[in-house]
């Protein structure tokens, strides 16, 4: 016979599905002789008068008068004890395995960039886990007014907010970005995954809930930009640097009519140029000659003045014996007939030619 003509009952969530966040268990009187049954991935939630009183987190079946009850009375009276019916409270189920949430920018976002101030387009996606902070301000926000709460309607929350997020971690409080740093993003990944983990988790921390992580699985450009990309990454391989630029631009501006087609003529032009003026003066400082060292005169002729930068016996101008070797000078004294220093010749006057 069941208490006071009541029937006994089995709090539990069946219908258990990964993708919902909580159950609402229906009724709000627990019967005497009821059963509590938690499932592995759930938490039980008891809620009386507007306050969450207990969480059962490990799974198992439990009965309400022998398990339970003697829990509640350390509460002070939490739960208000019927003779008819027993206990009244909400029972909310909730679901404690990793949500995993898959997230991606709705549409590219621009970003700009020194040589594109109107913008790159950049995309991205990944993946973030949801957990539970606050059940009480769940409960108040959600539970208590919504039957049923899924991921949809946290993705959907969370999308709306995605993109300015994302466009604030990539530029990190800069006004535009490199290009060289814009196409390595990926390289940078877990950084970013943190800042947009921080953003999100405030928007998500208003109804009891929050992010735990955010992973980058890739960025995604337009294929004209992913094209210049792939030139920036191959442009160890480029010999020819001007060929090179003249390319680039052609290929830039040939693309007309697609979506990222102005960022890739501007992104190439770009691209080409600062690869042509880095290649060009590495190559500069590698074949700049070294600037001509003096020539120091072996010997001088002593008939027609001809110095000979190698030791002779004979002028190759006039073919008469040519003097002993001299001392090193870059200026000719006509009176003496030998390369001197300087102007004037220091052992006779005569101005120095």
């Amino acid at each position: 016979m069941a208490w006071f003509g009541q029937g006994k009952d089995t709090i539990e969530w069946e219908e258990f599905r990964d993708d919902v966040l909580f159950y609402k268990w229906p009724a709000k009187e627990i019967k005497r002789g009821s059963r509590l049954i938690v499932r592995p991935g759930q938490k039980a939630i008891f809620y009386s008068d507007g306050i969450v009183g207990a969480v059962f987190e490990n799974q198992g079946n439990f009965d309400i008068y022998t398990d339970i009850v003697p829990f509640f009375s350390t509460l002070k009276g939490w739960l208000s004890l019927r003779g008819d019916s027993g206990l009244r409270a909400e029972v909310y189920f909730v679901n404690a395995k990793e949500l995993t949430l898959p997230w991606g920018t709705r549409q590219r976002i621009m970003i700009p960039t020194p040589e594109v101030p109107s913008g790159i387009p950049v995309g991205c996606n990944g993946n973030l886990v949801i957990e539970f902070r606050d059940y009480q301000t769940f409960i108040n926000k959600v539970a208590g007014v919504k039957a049923t709460y899924s991921l949809e309607d946290v993705a959907d929350r969370i999308m709306g907010e995605l993109n300015p997020v994302v466009a604030e971690a990539i530029l990190d409080g800069q006004q535009q970005m490199g290009l060289n740093a814009l196409v390595g993003l990926q390289q940078n990944s877990r950084k970013l995954g943190k800042a947009i983990q921080e953003e999100l988790d405030k928007e998500l921390s208003d109804f009891g809930l929050g992010v735990a992580d955010v992973n980058i699985l890739a960025f995604n450009y337009p294929p004209e930009v992913q094209k210049m990309a792939e030139k920036v990454a191959a442009q160890s391989f480029v010999t020819d640097m001007g060929k090179y630029t003249s390319v680039s631009m052609a290929d830039s501006m040939s693309t007309s009519g697609s979506a990222g087609s102005a960022a890739a003529s501007g992104m190439g032009m770009a691209m080409g140029m600062q690869m042509a003026a880095q290649m060009m003066g590495q190559m500069g400082q590698m074949t700049q000659p070294q600037a001509a060292q003096p020539q120091q005169a072996a010997c001088v002729c002593a008939s027609c003045g001809y110095a000979s930068p190698t030791q002779v016996k004979f002028c190759p101008q006039c073919g008469k014996p040519m003097g002993q070797p001299q001392p090193a000078g870059d200026r000719f004294c006509p009176n003496c007939r030998k390369m001197v220093a300087g102007k004037f010749c220091p052992d006779c006057g005569t101005p120095t030619v």
